[in-house]
C-alpha cells in the first residue's frame, strides 16, 4: 500500500486518559508505542525514512484494545514523523485485517499481497 504524506505535519493526536505514549528514534528508525493503564501493550508501530520514501513496519494493535482508535492515533503519528522528515511516499505490506485502518486513513492499496511459509523439506 501507498501514501502520499502531506506538506504539513497532521496535528497531534489526542491520547485516552490513562494511556501512556512513547515515540523513539534510533538508527533512523521511528516507534511509536502506545500503553494501556496498566502498561501493557496498546498498539505499535514503526516507519523508517530512506529520503523521500519511507517504509511504515509492525502496525499492531492489541485485541483488547481494538476499535478504540488507537491504529489511527499510531498511524497519524508516523504520518507526522514522515511528514517533518521530509518523506513524500510510504509505503507499507499491510494485512487483509489491518486494510480497513489503512483505507480509512487514505492509504491506497497498489497490489495484492501473498505469504509463503516453508514447512520443511519432503524428504520421501
Amino acid at each position: 500500500m501507498t501514501f502520499r504524506v502531506p506538506d504539513r505535519a497532521p496535528a497531534a493526536p489526542e491520547i485516552p486518559e490513562g494511556f501512556r505514549l512513547r515515540v523513539w528514534t534510533r538508527a533512523g528508525v521511528t516507534r511509536v508505542l502506545l500503553a494501556a493503564p496498566d502498561g501493557a501493550l496498546a498498539a505499535r508501530g514503526q516507519l523508517a525514512a530512506t529520503g523521500a520514501t519511507a517504509v511504515v513496519d509492525q502496525i499492531e494493535t492489541a485485541p483488547a484494545h481494538r476499535r478504540k482508535g488507537l491504529g489511527s492515533r499510531v498511524m497519524t503519528l508516523l504520518h507526522r514523523t514522515a511528514a517533518e522528515q521530509g518523506v513524500r511516499t510510504a509505503v507499507l505490506a499491510g494485512t487483509p485485517a489491518g486494510r480497513a485502518l489503512y483505507e480509512h486513513l487514505e492509504w491506497r492499496t497498489e497490489a495484492p499481497l501473498t505469504s509463503a511459509r516453508f514447512t520443511g523439506r519432503d524428504d520421501a
